[in-house]
């Protein structure tokens, strides 16, 4: 009786034994056949993420400090940034605009300029074309030929005032056709130029409402310093009509190239120079009178700008605008003026 129990439980250990080998036999035939596609092998060993550190492509979704929460968003930089802490310049953690340490001294006496760059506040710069970009027009981005105006946006660093409508004009020495037959070009020829009317008056439309601003290397702000302006001017209409004179506007703009234009004027003065932008972003520098003898010879002329004397906005300016001055002379006037080689520098 022993005897058969005791063989039957090798039977039934035998038994087991046989089945366990036979498993594990299957789990070896399918780990060596399994194909890598069908085991899903191959995406995990051959996949690769922009940042292989985080194993996440940029712009996806991210946990910022660890609490398993996906609040952020993967930098260009294979940080993970907080979507509510997102700055415009990252590198420094800073917005444009924000107060910033130029020279690594801990003290706040620069700018973030619009390059991310920090940009020290009282800097001194003494040599042509100083602040203005491009004073001289010859960086440009296409033909200035290829319509005859409207086109003051072809020079690199010089926008037109408003979303549309009538706008500053870029010419050259090769230049034919100035829009009218009786406009003559600036002499001696100076390759790339601008041109605009300046219509002395504050009750007609906006026809020959026109203007361009230029976006400096740096800020300038209130109570810097004393600053020079210069330019040349060339009167273009002379043979069109006899004209009184006219005023020149010279105006400080704070403005972000990422906020949309101002809409377009529905008058020679609506509205106001001084509300195209905003009045608490806008200053007024200045003003220049060219007068009824002008000829289409270029002319030089400055004005200083005395920053200490002026209400300049929070954050200084970092545009100037050249248009018709908000306050025109008392009789009418109305001229085609040719624009060159500008510059602003410490004086």
């Amino acid at each position: 009786m022993k005897t058969l129990s005791k063989n039957n439980n090798i039977k039934f250990k035998s038994h087991y034994l046989n089945i366990f080998k036979i498993c594990l036999a299957c789990s070896l035939l399918l780990i060596i056949s399994c194909s890598e596609d069908v085991c899903g092998y191959d995406d995990l060993v051959n996949s690769t993420f922009d940042c292989e550190d985080l194993m996440l492509d940029i712009g996806a979704e991210c946990d910022s400090n660890s609490d398993g929460i996906y609040d952020g968003t993967v930098s260009e930089f294979c940080q993970c940034n907080n979507a509510a802490n997102e700055t415009d310049c990252e590198d420094l953690q800073l917005n444009i605009g924000d107060q910033c340490d130029s020279n690594g001294d801990g003290t706040l006496d620069g700018n973030v300029n619009d390059s991310c760059e920090c940009i020290p506040k009282n800097s001194v710069i003494d040599t042509c074309p100083g602040y203005i970009q491009n004073g001289d027009f010859e960086i440009i981005t296409g033909n200035p030929n290829t319509s005859v105006d409207q086109d003051i946006d072809l020079a690199t660093h010089w926008k037109k005032l408003w979303v549309s409508g009538s706008k500053a004009d870029l010419f050259d020495e090769t230049t034919l056709e100035y829009g009218a037959s009786c406009f003559e070009g600036p002499t001696p020829s100076s390759g790339v130029f601008a041109g605009m009317w300046i219509e002395n008056s504050s009750t007609t439309d906006a026809t020959y409402r026109e203007g361009m601003f230029n976006e400096m290397s740096q800020k300038i702000y209130e109570n810097s310093g004393l600053y020079n302006l210069s330019f040349d001017y060339a009167l273009m209409s002379g043979n069109c009509s006899t004209s009184n004179n006219v005023k020149i506007g010279v105006y400080g703009i704070n403005y972000s190239s990422s906020d949309p234009l101002p809409a377009t004027p529905t008058g020679i003065g609506t509205p106001s120079n001084l509300d195209l932008f905003g009045t608490t972003n806008t200053v007024f520098l200045g003003e220049i009178v060219i007068s009824s003898t002008t000829t289409n010879t270029w002319q030089s002329i400055n004005i200083t700008i005395d920053t200490s004397s002026l209400t300049f906005p929070t954050d200084g300016i970092n545009h100037i605008m050249i248009t018709n001055s908000h306050l025109p002379l008392d009789e009418y006037g109305k001229m085609f003026v040719g624009f060159d080689n500008f510059c602003l520098i410490n004086q």
